[in-house]
């Protein structure tokens, strides 16, 4: 082993050794994310939001979890909910959701953090039920306040949305790294004097 990466592995073993914690996942407190509320409070609504709505008939094909689920069928052209968050911009984020559709086309769908899109599906096969939660990871933009977007669209039926979860996690602590990397070039100077 060369001496060079005899300090390289001494550095990573100093920063493992000093405390250097993986990321700790933050859960962002959305408000309404299963819809339980039997309404969109939370949510804010744009765009065609005509066949927008919560239904509540209890567990069954069209609810993931609990009694309610959110339904978007605008004809024509997309509807939105929203909801606005706190977070480090620049943090990656991480949505999770259960979804189903009908089949139908013209319809779409998509998630956007800021209004970047990073999950879309056009014209999605279907009937499909709840097979479990969709994880979508992306970028959130510079600032404190964030937006997570839903995009409906489906001119002959509907999509259902349930379940919404959000988590942001936190980056892990650099200083206690810079720490064990001066405490080691500091212990190899003294060697060498």
């Amino acid at each position: 082993m060369t001496r060079r990466s005899s300090w390289l592995m001494g550095v990573v073993a100093a920063g493992l050794a000093f405390g250097v914690a993986p990321a700790q996942a933050v859960n962002i407190p959305l408000v309404n994310g299963g819809f339980e509320t039997g309404d969109f409070t939370g949510w804010t609504l744009s765009g065609n939001s005509s066949f927008l709505g919560v239904q509540c008939p209890g567990p069954g094909p069209t609810v993931f979890q609990g009694n309610c689920s959110a339904f978007g069928g605008p004809v024509g052209s997309d509807g939105f909910i929203n909801q606005t968050f706190a977070a480090t911009g620049g943090s990656r984020a991480i949505v999770s959701f259960a979804w189903i559709t009908d089949g139908g086309t013209p319809s779409e769908f998509d998630v956007r953090f800021d209004g970047v899109t990073f999950f879309q599906r056009n014209n999605p096969a279907g009937p499909l039920s709840f097979g479990g939660l969709t994880v979508v990871e992306g970028l959130l933009g510079a600032g404190t306040n964030h937006t997570l977007t839903f995009s409906f669209r489906d001119d002959p039926g509907f999509l259902f949305l349930d379940a919404v979860t959000l988590v942001v996690p936190e980056p892990a602590t650099l200083g206690l790294l810079g720490a064990g990397i001066a405490g080691l070039f500091f212990s190899r100077r003294r060697k060498t004097a």
